[in-house]
């Protein structure tokens, strides 16, 4: 059971909740604003080694040196035991989960391929989803941050390098925030931003047709990609997303077509290695995925921890959206 010990940190660290904010927003000191032009208020960055350099043991060195892409990464919400509304980035205790989490199992995808970017930020709590007198406030708290890491990594680390937007969950909600608000007023940044992962929102829609739409196929450009994973057959209670866009991560493709099971190359799970399947070869072939209705969904063959993961997470699998697809994605 060793080989899933940090599944279980990871699912509980993302579910459970010891304590959440019961006063209102106003009533909070406000938390220390970071400072990017510190390096240690980014998570990730090129001149330091952080858990985003870290590759699975068993992955070869695969690396094509792009040094003229960065990637900038918004990670999802980590903060969920405090009893505040917005993280303090000075969380020791919190920061190093972030790397486990996050940096660990979705922003090292693009080890080696890029220029990593992450900086630190006041996330807003996970309860303030429930709460929207106070989440809102929180949210926007948190996206100020992100809004200001960005100007800031524009102005002092871009160089000119093209840009690849990548987030999850609540980091996505922050990304779309700074298209809306920032990016699409802007053409000659919009321009730079090569590609979107815009992964985990149930609520995304399509920001303009014209001016960055969805992709459509694997070599598309100036686009953004979205998927939300779940267990074929199972759909969230009282949803009806059948306009939301979604990208299958195995075929970059956004059509109704299932892809082929020989297209799946490899799950990352947390103990950092892939699971094998009987003949021990890299490439898993062991997922199916296919568009339907706002939703990317999955059949699994030959999964060990099937069963457990079904268990805990019934059929919902957004924890798992970068690691389900983790080489293909790379």
């Amino acid at each position: 059971m060793k080989n899933i010990g940090l599944f279980f940190f990871f699912f509980l660290a993302i579910s459970c909740s010891s304590s959440i904010p019961l006063h209102s927003i106003e009533e909070e000191n406000p938390k220390p604003a970071p400072e990017y032009n510190k390096i240690e208020h980014w998570i990730a960055h090129p001149n330091k080694f952080d858990a985003s350099d870290l590759l699975p043991a068993n992955v070869i060195n695969d690396t094509l040196c792009l040094d003229s892409i960065d990637v900038f990464f918004v990670y999802p919400t980590i903060y969920n035991k405090g009893d505040q509304w917005n993280a303090d980035i000075n969380d020791e205790k919190l920061n190093i989960e972030i790397e486990k989490l996050a940096l660990n199992n979705q922003a090292n995808v693009f080890c080696g391929l890029a220029n990593i970017y992450s900086p630190l930020y006041r996330q807003m709590h996970i309860h303030g989803y429930k709460d929207n007198a106070n989440g809102i406030k929180a949210f926007d708290i948190a996206y100020k941050d992100i809004k200001q890491a960005f100007k800031y990594y524009l102005n002092n680390f871009n160089n000119g390098n093209r840009i690849v937007l990548a987030a999850h969950s609540q980091g996505t909600h922050h990304l779309q925030k700074l298209f809306t608000d920032f990016l699409l007023d802007n053409d000659t940044i919009l321009e730079k931003i090569k590609l979107a992962y815009l992964i985990g929102d149930r609520s995304i829609q399509a920001f303009s047709v014209q001016d960055y739409p969805h992709c459509e196929k694997p070599k598309d450009l100036n686009c953004f990609l979205s998927w939300n994973t779940y267990k074929s057959g199972i759909s969230p209670t009282n949803y009806s997303g059948e306009k939301i866009p979604v990208t299958n991560p195995i075929s970059w493709l956004n059509n109704g077509d299932a892809s082929l099971y020989n297209e799946h190359k490899g799950i990352l799970i947390n103990d950092f290695k892939f699971i094998k399947n009987e003949s021990q070869i890299m490439h898993q072939k062991m997922l199916s995925a296919v568009v339907h209705n706002g939703l990317l969904w999955v059949d699994i063959e030959r999964f060990r921890y099937l069963n457990l993961y079904d268990r805990l997470l019934k059929g919902d699998y957004h924890i798992l959206d970068y690691n389900l697809f983790w080489m293909n994605i790379r």
